[in-house]
């Protein structure tokens, strides 16, 4: 026994009855069908004549009396393909034709052509709506690709769009071929294919398959190479120099800061080149009628770059999703806005494809400040 991946379209039945002959001639003689492959016996040479007649309810086999019928004039029943034609061989060197109505096949065909029609108009549709839903998440999750945030529940949605992309071309190459079969039918001739088929070893619907999967698994493999881990940083590593929580804090000789820790690190993806967060965290004491006090304080700067500046407004809005922020004045920046109440601020800052973000916890006035932070973007400038 051997296999051979089918190199037709599954409706493509005239060609589909040349290669089978051709494969005869070659001393391959067929068998049956295992999936999208032919399995032939291996003989001697013959010229042999094949049949695919069209099934209307799906059955695996021929009735007894349409295999009678057939036996009669010479065609054996060999398999069935896909569910959808039994396949008859003649061997004699003038068979007789099919003992099949043209009328009977014409109408099976008819009814095909609606199906496919309708798979085709409904694989449309399912494509233009998870193109046009890919579109909305992507928009929609546009900061978090700038972030590097989980993106990956978005693939399913482009799995989906190419799986219905071939669906659709699939459905739609089945329409055009049984459309032509009907042509040749009402013309009542017997069409002949344009071309000599080849055996191949890889379908190109294989291919396109491999490429999905792929794109499936993108996301894990990106998560595996990519440089999109955060790694730490020492303060000198840092291209600029920022307001420290020390600074804020110290506002006077009876104010006291203790420092617990202090993260700095770096991560990129591909929208943001440059990505820096900074981290500290400490205590403030200091007297307050005549009783010692103590605050927890803390304080975080998220600095990027964009790789292009029309993301800046969104990657600005990403980073401000979570506050109820309102506009504030401040010089040399694009746009401020600021969220403050008792005990918290949080400021962000763009300018051309730089976005600042400012989180700070305690009682000091960080607004003093404000300033130096936007001035970051003229140390990175320069």
């Amino acid at each position: 026994m051997e296999k051979r991946i089918i190199p037709v379209h599954l409706y493509d039945t005239v060609t589909m009855e040349q290669w089978l002959s051709q494969m005869a001639e070659e001393g391959l003689i067929l068998d049956s069908f295992s999936g999208k492959k032919a399995v032939f016996q291996d003989e001697y040479c013959q010229k042999i004549k094949y049949r695919l007649i069209p099934i209307e309810d799906e059955e695996e086999k021929p009735s007894s009396e349409m295999k009678e019928l057939f036996e009669e004039d010479g065609w054996k029943y060999i398999a069935t393909l896909g569910k959808a034609f039994y396949v008859f061989s003649n061997d004699a060197e003038y068979p007789k034709p099919v003992p099949f109505s043209k009328e009977e096949e014409q109408r099976i065909y008819e009814g095909l052509k609606r199906k496919k029609r309708n798979s085709m108009i409904l694989a449309v549709l399912a494509f233009t709506f998870f193109t046009g839903f890919q579109f909305w998440l992507f928009y929609l999750k546009l900061d978090d690709y700038i972030m590097g945030r989980d993106v990956d529940t978005s693939y399913v949605y482009f799995l989906a769009t190419m799986l219905n992309v071939m669906a659709a071309i699939r459905e739609y190459r089945a329409y055009v071929l049984i459309n032509r079969k009907l042509e040749s039918i009402n013309m009542g001739e017997e069409a002949d294919s344009p071309y000599i088929p080849t055996t191949k070893w890889v379908r190109a619907e294989t291919l396109v398959q491999i490429l999905v999967f792929v794109m499936m698994l993108f996301p894990l493999i990106s998560v595996y190479y990519e440089d999109n881990f955060a790694v730490e940083l020492s303060e000198d590593a840092l291209p600029f120099s920022y307001v420290t929580l020390a600074e804020i804090e110290i506002t006077g000789a009876d104010r006291n800061y203790y420092n617990d820790y202090t993260y700095i690190s770096t991560y990129t993806t591909f929208l943001t080149p440059v990505h820096y967060e900074i981290e500290q965290e400490g205590k403030t004491i200091y007297h307050s009628d005549g009783e010692q006090e103590r605050d927890e304080v803390h304080l975080e700067l998220s600095y990027i770059e964009l790789r292009y500046e029309a993301l800046g407004n969104k990657a600005l809005q990403g980073m401000m999703e979570y506050y109820d922020t309102t506009p504030m004045e401040q010089e040399n920046v694009d746009q401020a806005w600021i969220e403050q109440e008792s005990g918290k601020t949080n400021i962000f800052l763009l300018k051309g494809n730089k976005v600042l973000g400012i989180r700070y916890q305690g009682d000091a006035d960080i607004l003093s400040h404000i300033d130096e932070f936007s001035d970051i973007f003229q140390s990175i400038d320069s």
